[in-house]
């Protein structure tokens, strides 16, 4: 004889569980923050992490590796209860809904259209007309500034050292294509041909360009394998004023990422920097000189240094003069790039002694 379902047992059950869900779906925004340092120790640097920090010290322990990686529970969670343990805001956005609001406000201010630079340089003859009938616009007197002194280049004491951690990173304005690839001509060795090129030629400066991929076959561990190429060099030449690792930035809209100078477009820069390093402080009064001079030079072009705590310290613990600029996002166009090299050259050439 079959045995007859006991749905009583089996509503029983169904309803042990949907309340199950629900409890878990309710007290998960106040336990989470826990289980977030023991399944993933990424972060990111904002305004919800100062506020989770400041109630739960011990996220302020959190490291970050800056590598591109798949979880697992991130996904499962977030597609059950809305919690994405990659970023904060989703743990603040469900127990205070209008922080989404406010956060979505703050974006679409600072997002509304790629920056108009006034520079204390002129860079051609057309720009200088431009920028000349902007600064009488704005009521600003236009200081131009002229370039270094180019130098004897010398190829046996280099001076600057570019290389690339992440050498595939690429541009992909519309989309349609790839953020990464394996072709130097549309990746950052492109960029740092260009950015070498400019140095060399215009400002006398001489420049090693390492074109190694880090980052093949896989992005993750990138850092580890580049290590080894900074020392290599390290231990060759005893020249280098700055060390370079070139990157471009992701997931950072083209507004944002975006300056104009007259009828130019290009890429705006950014530094990062790690703070858990015995070069720390030597390390960020070098970025701090570059990124002042920006400034002043390129007013606005540099979107400023983003300071990290990681254990990889992006090789910074190797010398004081490694620095890592962000050339753009992902967003923005190889072109603009390229034209942001030419700035680049200007400011790095204007911070060596």
């Amino acid at each position: 004889m079959h045995k007859r379902l006991d749905w009583k047992l089996i509503l029983e059950v169904l309803a042990k569980l949907v309340l199950f869900f629900a409890f878990f779906r309710i007290i998960i925004p106040y336990i989470f923050p826990i289980g977030f340092i023991i399944f993933n120790s990424k972060y990111k640097t904002n305004s919800y992490e100062f506020l989770l920090s400041q109630s739960i010290p011990i996220i302020s322990c959190c490291i970050e590796d800056d590598e591109e990686d798949i979880n697992l529970i991130s996904i499962v969670l977030k597609s059950f209860i809305g919690i994405d343990i990659s970023d904060y805001r989703s743990i603040l956005n469900v127990s205070i809904p209008v922080m989404g609001q406010i956060e979505e406000q703050i974006l679409a201010i600072k997002e509304d259209g790629p920056v108009v630079i006034i520079p204390r340089v002129a860079q051609n003859t057309e720009d200088k007309e431009n920028a000349s009938s902007a600064s009488e616009g704005l009521n600003i007197k236009e200081r131009k500034e002229n370039p270094p002194k180019k130098r004897n280049l010398d190829p046996t004491k280099p001076l600057i050292l570019i290389y690339h951690t992440h050498t595939t990173e690429a541009y992909n304005p519309d989309g349609k294509g790839s953020n990464f690839t394996v072709d130097p001509n549309y990746n950052m060795i492109r960029v740092g041909e260009e950015l070498k090129k400019e140095l060399e030629e215009k400002y006398g400066i001489s420049v090693i360009h390492d074109t190694t991929f880090h980052d093949v076959p896989k992005r993750e561990g990138a850092y580890l394998k580049s290590r080894p190429t900074v020392q290599r060099y390290l231990k060759k030449y005893n020249s280098f004023k700055i060390i370079v690792d070139l990157h471009r930035d992701a997931n950072v809209s083209r507004n944002k990422s975006t300056a104009v100078i007259g009828s130019e477009r290009y890429a705006r820069i950014m530094f990062v920097v790690d703070t858990l390093h015995k070069n720390y402080t030597k390390n960020n009064v070098l970025v701090s000189k570059i990124n002042d001079k920006f400034n002043y030079l390129y007013p606005g072009f540099s979107r400023g240094i983003m300071y990290k705590k990681s254990k990889i310290h992006y090789n910074q613990d190797l010398a004081s003069n490694i620095i890592l600029i962000e050339v753009g996002s992902n967003e923005n166009s190889l072109e603009e790039a390229l034209n942001s090299a030419k700035i680049i050259a200007r400011v790095l050439a204007e911070c060596i002694e």
